[in-house]
């Protein structure tokens, strides 16, 4: 049956409604977050370095971070305008570049991971740090497969102005993804 103008198509309904239920995982860790940093938790916020000094997270350089993958949402909607104007190679390019920051950003969140100086068990500062930090990590990398498939189909040429669903599904994924990191960085790094 064609779809009617005017609705929805389902697939894209189904990323709408999922990307709802990770809406409300996230909505549960950061609320988490809040009941550890503001409520339960007796220790000092962030936590003490064994010398006494307070631990500072690498602010900017997860600002950095951060750009990268704002201006990946904007390259990737980028691709996705070329695609409307029939240019293929267009989307291409928008994919490989915004698969390229996505990777950018995972290998920048790990090397911090590495330099931070504490592991996810020993306090609740690191373990809700941890959690919200590795489970948006989590989703880059599922966005990034979702990217890369889209990659595979655009070089066979699959899509095409009137048929591009599981592009826009992964954008939307993507785009949500990115909203998601620029809360957690004002509300884990900044404030």
């Amino acid at each position: 049956m064609p779809k009617q103008k005017g609705h929805m198509n389902a697939a894209l309904l189904a990323m709408i409604l999922f990307i709802g239920s990770e809406l409300m995982l996230f909505a549960s860790l950061f609320t988490a977050y809040f009941f550890i940093r503001y409520g339960v938790a007796n220790e000092t916020w962030p936590p003490l370095k064994q010398d006494g000094e307070p631990f500072k997270l690498p602010v900017l350089l997860t600002l950095v971070n951060t750009l990268i993958l704002v201006a990946s949402s904007f390259v990737l909607w980028w691709g996705e305008k070329r695609l409307a104007v029939g240019d293929n190679k267009g989307l291409i390019r928008g994919l490989w570049v915004t698969i390229l920051m996505g990777g950018t950003f995972l290998i920048v969140q790990l090397n911090e991971y590495a330099h931070l100086g504490f592991t996810p068990q020993d306090r609740a500062f690191s373990g809700a740090f941890y959690t919200l930090t590795g489970f948006h990590g989590a989703h880059v990398l599922v966005g990034l497969i979702l990217l890369s498939l889209c990659l595979k189909r655009a070089y066979r040429n699959d899509f095409s102005h009137s048929y591009n669903t599981p592009l826009t599904a992964a954008s939307y994924y993507w785009h949500f993804v990115d909203i998601v990191w620029v809360l957690l960085f004002f509300l884990v790094y900044v404030i």
